[in-house]
């Protein structure tokens, strides 16, 4: 089955979200993409929606129980997306860290191919991985900014 999908304004831009009957499948920001007009959702995916929504707005939320859908994830980014799934809000790794956690010491390089591909962001949070001598670029949210501002929102939960 194909997945559905919408879009919808956040304070940090427009994001996209398709979902399967399994989970949402993939979350990123439309830089650049023609947006689509909003469509009938499940009451879940609503729900989704609006905690998203005040997440990115500053009111932080806990998005660590939205259902996902990873089936389209290799076995190596479903063990990366289970691990960065497992932190906290607030909490960063670096990308050995995150190998090692994911059972893989010494694949940092790995890990970055996995976060780099992450097709669900916030929700699978990639942005929680950082260098290992800093925060780095992020390629997935279009700025590093917008990195420093999920971040900064998180440390809003985690005090």
């Amino acid at each position: 089955m194909a997945p559905h999908s919408l879009s919808f304004a956040t304070a940090l831009g427009r994001v996209h979200l398709a979902w399967t009957p399994e989970g949402i499948c993939a979350l990123r920001f439309l830089d650049g993409i023609p947006q689509e007009e909003a469509k009938a959702a499940p009451m879940w995916v609503l729900n989704a929606v609006r905690r998203l929504g005040a997440h990115l707005a500053g009111t932080p939320q806990n998005l660590s129980d939205i259902p996902l859908d990873l089936a389209g994830l290799t076995p190596f980014q479903r063990r990366v997306a289970e691990v960065l799934r497992g932190t906290q809000p607030g909490q960063t790794l670096s990308y050995g860290e995150v190998a090692l956690l994911a059972g893989r010491p010494g694949a940092a390089r790995a890990v970055g191919q996995a976060v780099k591909a992450n097709p669900i962001l916030i929700l699978v949070p990639c942005h929680r991985v950082v260098a290992a001598n800093g925060p780095g670029g992020w390629s997935a949210f279009g700025t590093p900014e917008r990195k420093a501002r999920l971040l900064e929102l998180e440390s809003l939960t985690a005090d």
